[in-house]
């Protein structure tokens, strides 16, 4: 990791992932601590602390109504957003199973952007109520807006149509005029829901005055507690309680109520409401802190995409990519440096790539890469001052690392020195530097990472640098021979070995290479030496992490990779670090006693089993790999723990 600098370090953290939740409100804390200290009567008591209470409760609800436009139907209290999507869904799944419309023919849909919440719930309570009915997704246009001509083909036979204000990785609006328009006039008795937790004091709601059916709120994205949020139900709508017991919220949702959240709400619904001294900005202020935001973050990444466009998405969130980024790799950056920022939903954090980014279309780098910086209505022009100071802190790091390319002074420039991971669309490039002897080796360049590998040569003055690839598919890589190009002098082989020569030595290290064959029909590993010490082997796709490379490609031979296997294996330790050319699991490396325990394949190449035994298992890989195609080169067991 770059060192960041010590301005950075001194001052407190800058959160800007409020789209994943929030710190609560002073004033909103405030009310909690009263709440529990001198109003903490059980509103379904009849004695005064208990009126008092109950007083609390309707003067919240009222108070939402207000803040939402919703002189009639219910607000109902829940604990939080998940709640009223499941109480949504099952009020609305067993009216349509009331009617009849059970089977496949009906269609329960959703946005292909929605959270996981809605189409988890719409997938379990169709199968707890045993609808079969279809549970379908809407896509979206390359803007993240629903695609209307394809919803008109769907909805004449739905039944249930859930979709979102706005989403919550990219920010983007919904146009729900649009929708209800096409909703009521193709299918008028279709039940609604729209999911509304990033709307909530972001953009403006008047749901009397729509056919929404079913609208959940969350507390903790809007400064309240977690563990509170509530569920605005249209008047006849069917209501079905989730949870039974007490009868409290007039029978429609039993438990006493969280008072202490509830109050939070309170100060904050009264703040939102307010036109005078109100703790939130308002929307025009909130647009130009996320230009001058913007602005900063395109001092820091000049190449920075933008995946939802500005006049689609809520003021208050940003959503880019960096060329040639990973999005752990500016997450790691940004956290040194005391930033807080996410790269998706916090909700589906252990999953690779963004389904939102995917669903849109955009290409995978974008998806891969993707930060999502949000603050909340509450930021304040010092906040954003900070904020966009401490992103512009991170330039000369940024610079200073090559990892953008400066016109500074190469001697007032750090070393980085090392051995260095590179990835784009699960692809691994590896650079090793040594500074001190103007030195370096590429192994396995992708073009997508070339130009910021090209910044580290010129960055860090390396005079020699060979260009290496493990293995190629019918025609050599464009980045290698690009890089070459630019840095290579030395007469060298396709793969980029220096003709004639047993070994590089570079620094201290030195390398040398083993024909593997078998994933292609030539193919090399690399062993990286230090004093005499095994430090660790390249292995291009013959190994993975997680897995074995795929022998079903265009001059692949699975005799051939058995004969590598096991002419690598006697070359390594069982700790020996094996770095892959792809890594579909985020496990940055393996080891050879760690792979033997990952592939059961691997373990049967090693040990001599009987041909028919591993061809077999090799051959049930290869039918996996045609129903998972983003593994391009090979199969692996992705786990929970995996990202």
């Amino acid at each position: 990791m770059p060192a960041v600098p010590e301005t950075c370090r001194k001052l407190s953290e800058i959160y800007l992932d409020n789209n994943a939740t929030t710190p609560v409100l002073a004033g909103a804390a405030a009310a909690v601590q009263h709440c529990m200290q001198q109003g903490f009567g059980n509103p379904s008591s009849s004695h005064s602390t208990g009126i008092k209470a109950k007083a609390l409760l309707e003067q919240t609800r009222n108070l939402a109504r207000q803040l939402l436009g919703a002189s009639s139907g219910e607000i109902i209290f829940t604990s939080g957003a998940t709640e009223g999507i499941q109480t949504s869904v099952l009020s609305a799944l067993l009216a349509i199973r009331e009617r009849g419309l059970a089977g496949a023919n009906t269609l329960l849909l959703y946005g292909a952007t929605e959270h996981k919440a809605v189409p988890e719930s719409l997938k379990h309570w169709n199968s707890v109520l045993q609808l079969d009915a279809s549970v379908k997704p809407i896509p979206v246009l390359a803007n993240g807006l629903l695609d209307l001509t394809a919803l008109a083909e769907l909805l004449p036979n739905a039944a249930l149509v859930c979709t979102m204000a706005a989403n919550n990785e990219t920010g983007v609006q919904q146009d729900l005029r649009a929708l209800e328009k096409l909703i009521r006039s193709i299918k008028p008795d279709a039940y609604w829901l729209v999911d509304c937790v990033q709307a909530l004091g972001k953009m403006p709601l008047q749901l009397a005055a729509t056919t929404i059916d079913y609208a959940p709120f969350s507390g903790h994205k809007l400064y309240a507690p977690k563990g509170i949020g509530f569920l605005y139900v249209r008047k006849g709508a069917p209501y079905q309680p989730l949870i039974t017991g007490g009868g409290q919220e007039g029978g429609l949702r039993s438990g006493t109520e969280n008072l202490p959240g509830i109050a939070a709400l309170h100060y904050i619904f009264e703040q939102l409401l307010s036109n005078e001294q109100s703790v939130f900005a308002s929307s025009e202020q909130l647009q130009q802190f996320r230009q001058q935001l913007l602005a900063a973050l395109q001092q820091l990444f000049p190449s920075l995409v933008l995946n939802s466009e500005l006049p689609y998405a809520l003021p208050t969130t940003l959503n880019f990519s960096v060329p040639g980024f990973f999005a752990k790799d500016i997450l790691d950056l940004f956290d040194a440096a005391g930033i807080r920022v996410s790269s998706g939903s916090a909700c589906s954090s252990k999953v690779t790539g963004s389904f939102v980014l995917d669903a849109m279309g955009l290409a995978r780098w974008r998806s891969e890469g993707a930060i999502r910086l949000s603050f909340g209505p509450a930021f304040t022009a010092q906040e954003c001052q900070q904020a966009c100071q401490r992103l512009t802190d991170l330039v000369p790091v940024v610079q200073q690392h090559g990892l953008v390319l400066t016109d500074g002074d190469p001697l007032n420039i750090p070393s980085a020195s090392g051995l260095y991971q590179f990835k784009f669309d699960a692809c691994c490039t590896y650079i090793l530097l040594c500074p001190q002897s103007r030195q370096a080796v590429i192994i396995d360049p992708v073009l997508a990472l070339a130009e910021r590998l090209s910044n580290i040569i010129q960055s860090q003055q390396i005079s020699q640098v060979w260009v290496l690839e493990t293995h190629y598919h019918q025609q050599p890589g464009q980045a290698a021979q690009l890089l070459r190009q630019l840095f290579s002098t030395a007469a060298t082989d396709a793969f980029g070995w220096p003709e004639a020569a047993a070994e590089i030595a570079v620094d201290s290290f030195l390398l040398r290479r083993l024909a593997t064959p078998g994933h292609s029909d030539t193919a090399y590993s690399y062993l990286l030496t230090q004093h005499g010490d095994l430090k660790a082997a390249f292995v291009g796709d013959l190994i993975l992490a997680g897995g074995i490379g795929r022998t079903d490609l265009p001059g692949s031979d699975a005799l051939a990779l058995q004969q590598s296997v096991q002419r690598l294996a006697q070359q390594l330790y069982p700790d020996t670090l094996l770095f892959s050319s792809h890594d579909y699991a985020q496990r940055f490396v393996t080891r050879l006693d760690l792979a033997l325990t990952e592939s059961p394949l691997l373990e049967k190449l090693l040990a001599n089993a009987p041909e028919q035994e591993w061809r077999q298992a090799l051959n049930q890989q290869c039918q996996q790999l045609q129903q998972a195609s983003s593994y391009l080169c090979g199969y692996v067991e992705v786990t929970t723990d995996d990202a």
